[in-house]
């Protein structure tokens, strides 16, 4: 009985939510600008152990964490997906207490256009992300959509699972979107990490990252007597390449972002022949 009553009043508290500040906890709010995605909320508990952030395409299955909350005190908190995919994006949270209670947040959803994707700027790696995303605070103007924008499904006592806490009154699945809202304002002007501030921060037209398979692909000119060649450089560290391809013939080659270290902003030097073509730097993710 006494977990009914606590459940009830979660729900009255995420239900008096007005947009004064980021919905409380189960529910969630998001925003986008130019392709990156934040999610945000107020947490009203203590003893959090973690705050894996969860994504699907579809709300009901294949969810995967993509990242985990930095900041888990009591308050507002935030979290920067900066590699959504093209078309629907579900988020929720899967929130782990000290207890070993652990429980999933109502879930919210936002479109991202294809064409948004294709003409994003290179995203420093998800740690310098999650450091910038502690200092966000949403204003009402910029949120898209929140968890609590559905109707909510009926209240009903959860199944009692031991080490395990089910979110009260949770919307249906259809929920999260929002049509009559204005267009949101948000600008993040996420800052560049102090590694690359010194090189310029531009698209290459040859060596980029795919923003829907995450792979490396190179579009060189059509030159048959011509030999590319192209190193990548973790960055920081341009003494030894992780990745050096010494002969490419072909004009377009994929490159598959399991042949890198791990996530993170690399940098690229490509040579015809000898000499110097480009440089920049891609993203894995």
């Amino acid at each position: 009985m006494a977990r009914f009553v606590f459940f009830s009043f979660l729900f009255v508290l995420a239900a008096g939510y007005t947009f004064a500040q980021a919905p409380v906890l189960p529910d969630i709010a998001i925003a986008s600008d130019k392709g990156v995605n934040v999610l945000s909320w107020t947490c009203q508990y203590d003893g959090i152990r973690s705050i894996a952030v969860q994504r699907s395409s579809d709300s009901v299955f294949n969810y995967t964490t993509v990242g985990y909350v930095r900041n888990l005190k009591k308050g507002q908190q935030a979290f920067i997906d900066g590699h959504p995919q093209a078309g629907d994006n579900w988020y929720r949270l899967y929130i782990g207490f000290s207890s070993d209670l652990t429980w999933y947040s109502n879930t919210v959803k936002v479109h991202i256009d294809s064409a948004t994707l294709l003409n994003k700027s290179v995203i420093p790696p998800n740690d310098s992300l999650q450091k910038y995303a502690s200092s966000i605070n949403l204003k009402p103007e910029d949120i898209i959509a929140t968890s609590n924008d559905a109707p909510s499904a009926p209240v009903s006592t959860p199944a009692y699972n031991p080490g395990t806490v089910t979110p009260a009154a949770r919307p249906a699945t259809t929920g999260g979107t929002v049509a009559a809202r204005p267009a949101p304002k948000l600008d993040l002007n996420i800052p560049k990490n102090d590694e690359v501030n010194q090189y310029t921060y531009v698209k290459s037209r040859y060596v980029f990252t795919n923003p829907f398979t995450g792979h490396v692909t190179l579009e060189l000119p059509e030159d048959s007597r011509k030999i590319y060649a192209i190193q990548f450089f973790k960055q920081g560290d341009e003494r030894t390449p992780v990745l050096d391809v010494p002969r490419l013939r072909k004009n377009k080659v994929v490159i598959d972002k399991r042949n890198f270290q791990g996530k993170g902003v690399y940098k690229f030097i490509l040579y015809e022949g000898t000499n110097k073509m480009d440089e920049g730097y891609i993203s894995i993710f």
